[in-house]
This record gives structure tokens, C-alpha cells and sequence, in this order.
């Protein structure tokens, strides 16, 4: 005797309705966006680049800083401090 069988969703189309409900959601939050709020992505964009070269330059500025300290730190370890 065979059992019957119950369809199930393959992986294949579970995932296609999760992309379906996702592209759904991506529309409704695009279609709710503020007017005008396209067109300053560009001013975004330049302003976090912006901020990404300020934060890169602190980052090498810090990096240099401990360096030194720990080259300091090692020549007092080593007893070659002389100061």
C-alpha cells in the first residue's frame, strides 16, 4: 500500500516567496520615502567619504603614536633608556 504523499514546498520555492515578500517590503519602504530623499544620497555619499578619510587619518595617527610607544616601551624593557 503506498501512503499518500503531502506536496511539500520545495527549498526552491520557499525561497522565492521569501524573495517575493522581500522585493514586496523593499517597494512599500520605497514608495513611504520622503520626497527628495533620492537625490541626497549623493551629498551622503560625500559626506560619509568625508568622514571615512577624517577617521582613516586619526586611525594612522594613532597607529604611529603607538608604534613609538611601543618602541619606547621595549628600548625601557631592553635597559636601553637612557633619559
Amino acid at each position: 500500500m503506498s501512503s499518500p504523499t503531502i506536496a511539500k514546498a520545495s527549498r526552491v520555492d520557499r525561497a522565492l516567496e521569501r524573495l517575493e515578500a522581500a522585493v514586496h517590503r523593499l517597494d512599500t519602504a520605497s514608495a513611504n520615502l520622503p520626497k527628495g530623499a533620492e537625490s541626497n544620497g549623493d551629498a551622503d555619499v560625500a559626506k560619509l567619504r568625508d568622514e571615512n578619510d577624517k577617521l582613516k587619518s586619526l586611525n594612522l595617527n594613532a597607529a604611529e603614536k603607538l608604534t613609538e610607544t611601543i618602541a619606547r616601551l621595549e628600548s625601557v624593557l631592553d635597559g636601553e633608556d637612557k633619559s
